[in-house]
């Protein structure tokens, strides 16, 4: 079954500034796939598509089998995907790192003891305990990356799609990103300028170049 499929899509920024002709993608259910392109080139442009964060102009994407065609559509899928924005400072907005972590859990109705679990568990894996109570803002890029992602990985999402989540990050954070990913057995797409990080956690690879993706 395909997790993803893009067919013919295009996409441009105001100015006809165009990022994508007629570009075509296909991941398999369980499938992790990982895509390098010199900056500039839509591999954020695809995130925020696939998540319907963005519209095309023209072409399909489908998640799970069924076409996004509305909000409505999006909107069911993006409650079992994970999207990791590249800049950690996006994605944190609250008070402490650890409910930045619980902020999807409680929104899906679960109560503050039961996210606490999940909190206190992701924190544990990734060494960042000692952050609970701290300021996101206050934190280091590498342990923004960390907090960003449990609160990704929190709703334990089907389908992960990770923005170059080893950008700017010490080789200790990379580690510990390479650790969980390698275990992860759900369905990922994952852009990084890391060809050796990419080769450790990817079955498949794809460069992005004149505006469509080439597979490697």
């Amino acid at each position: 079954m395909n997790c993803i499929v893009v067919r013919n899509l295009h996409f441009s920024y105001p100015g006809n500034v165009d990022v994508f002709r007629n570009l075509n993608l296909s991941i398999d259910t369980g499938e992790r796939a990982g895509i390098t392109a010199p900056n500039g080139t839509g591999k954020s442009t695809l995130f925020l598509l696939l998540t319907g964060l963005l519209r095309t102009q023209s072409g399909t994407i489908s998640l799970w089998s069924k076409t996004a065609a509305n909000e409505k559509d999006f909107r069911e899928a993006r409650l079992r995907t994970g999207l990791l924005f590249q800049d950690p400072d996006d994605q944190l907005f609250l008070p402490t790192v650890e409910e930045d972590i619980a902020f999807a859990l409680l929104n899906r109705g679960l109560s503050r003891q039961q996210a606490g679990k999940h909190v206190d568990r992701l924190c544990e894996q990734f060494g960042i305990e000692h952050l609970k109570k701290r300021v996101p803002f206050h934190l280091s890029w590498g342990q923004k990356r960390l907090v960003s992602l449990a609160g990704v990985l929190v709703t334990e999402p089907e389908l992960l799609l990770l923005d170059e989540p080893t950008a700017g990050v010490d080789d200790n954070v990379i580690e510990i990103l390479r650790a969980y990913l390698e275990n992860h057995t759900g369905t990922m797409l994952v852009s990084s300028h890391d060809k050796s990080f990419l080769e450790s956690i990817c079955s498949t690879r794809y460069h992005l170049t004149n505006h469509r993706l080439e597979k490697c």
